[in-house]
């Protein structure tokens, strides 16, 4: 029997941390624990949901194959991400250029989204912009896909994010650009099936508190993948380095 565990922090009403679990009932009480004292900085409002899952979550293979850049500048950084997606995915250079610029300022109204917008692969409209996350998600065996990245050199976000993207592709997100909200990280990342999951730094400048995703679908397949994203629970086997 599988359970999730969300927990989400804010402080004045923003976002300043939260982490997706899948469990089983024997872990629960810990992994309570664990998200009720992950946030780092102050907050005034956290809530963890635990909700049993009606069906054993699918598992996945292995994750997104894992590739990290690094760049000596923001303007360098996004160019080399809107190439890869050009040539890789024919999303004009430019849209993407648009489309981290408006991530990098908030991007709606100069404010972070809670989720990600979705825009359309083939126009380059936006689809959906009211901020829906990617939930469900989790490594099979946590502590071993941990251990692993970090004699790597990458860190509990990597984590977090790389399990994230690997869902995203597997419910039918065909591309997806990514900047983190924390002011101190400038690190984000893009990710695909057929590129895998492509940490680049930097993609804002440091100081910056705004950050966001944009998921890239087909029209047609949008609410498909949007019922994927909320419904389906997955757990990946292996990180693919």
């Amino acid at each position: 029997m599988y359970y999730s565990v969300r927990m989400r922090a804010t402080l004045n009403g923003k976002h300043v941390s939260g982490q997706e679990r899948i469990v089983k009932k024997e872990d629960l009480q810990k992994v309570i624990l664990e998200l009720h004292t992950r946030p780092r900085g102050e907050w005034d409002f956290q809530t963890i949901k635990v909700e049993r899952l009606k069906t054993p979550p699918e598992v996945i293979e292995k994750s997104l194959p894992l590739k990290d850049y690094k760049f000596s500048c923001v303007p360098l950084a996004v160019n080399f991400a809107a190439t890869l997606l050009e040539n890789t995915h024919q999303i004009p250079r430019s849209l993407v250029k648009r489309l981290f610029a408006k991530l990098s300022a908030g991007f709606k109204d100069g404010e972070n989204l809670p989720g990600a917008v979705f825009v359309d692969i083939e126009s380059g409209e936006v689809l959906d912009d009211r901020g829906i996350r990617t939930i469900l998600f989790d490594w099979k065996d946590r502590e071993a896909a941990r251990s692993l990245l970090l004699k790597k050199g990458f860190t509990d976000r990597t984590l977090d994010a790389l399990a994230l993207a690997t869902k995203n592709a597997h419910c039918g997100v065909e591309a997806e650009i990514c900047i983190s909200d924390d002011p101190d990280y400038t690190t984000g990342y893009i990710a695909s099936p057929r590129l895998g999951y492509i940490r680049i730094s930097p993609l804002k400048e440091k100081g910056n508190p705004h950050g966001g995703r944009v998921y890239f679908v087909r029209r047609e397949n949008l609410e498909r993948v949007i019922n994927c994203l909320r419904q389906r629970a997955v757990l990946i086997e292996k990180v693919n380095l």
